[in-house]
């Protein structure tokens, strides 16, 4: 039981809040993980490039857990941002405390490396975690006010830009965005 109950910290990640709309509430952090999962395995079904499809499960599955500890801030608060690395870095060493040792070292590196960026799954996962917000924001234009084209680039694009079939969705996305008048509201 011991083992069971340090597993459902993990659970705690449902009560998440972030600052996505879900019809009259907010979308949970775990909700994100769930639809950034099913992009990474349509996008890696579809990639010439092979990559590790479970490293990128794990990657993207691992990733906001740090969020249960340090809550969710979004990309566009640079001010609440400033120390984002450092709080989020000593949350994964605090929750790492809770996990059962079955996770535990496995957890911590998952969660550097998708933070660190050096493998090409991790690259992969980030960029499914930013196209996960885009897709999301589709569905509530009214949230994209204030937002230009020249934000969307700068907060997401750069991460699109190393796999051709990312770059290309996250282009139309663009051009969707333009054409059914999301930007400069």
């Amino acid at each position: 039981m011991d083992t069971l109950n340090k597993l459902r910290k993990f659970y705690k990640l449902k009560h998440v809040e972030r600052t996505a709309p879900v019809g009259n509430r907010k979308e949970s952090t775990a909700e994100h993980t769930w639809s950034a999962l099913i992009l990474a395995d349509h996008f890696l079904s579809i990639m010439e490039e092979k990559l590790d499809r479970l490293k990128v499960y794990e990657l993207i599955m691992y990733h906001d857990v740090v969020e249960i500890e340090a809550g969710d801030i979004p990309v566009h608060h640079e001010k609440e941002r400033e120390n984002k690395k450092e709080n989020e870095k000593a949350a994964a060493h605090i929750l790492k405390e809770h996990m059962p040792n079955s996770l535990k070292n496995k957890f911590i590196k998952l969660f550097e490396e998708f933070e660190d960026e050096e493998t090409r799954e991790a690259k992969f996962a980030k960029a499914m975690d930013s196209l996960d917000a885009l897709m999301h924001f589709l569905d509530y234009k009214e949230e994209w006010k204030g937002w230009d084209e020249k934000m969307v680039h700068k907060y997401h694009g750069e991460k699109m830009k190393d796999f051709p079939e990312t770059k290309e969705a996250f282009e139309k996305l663009l051009i969707y965005c333009r054409d059914k008048g999301f930007f400069n509201q």
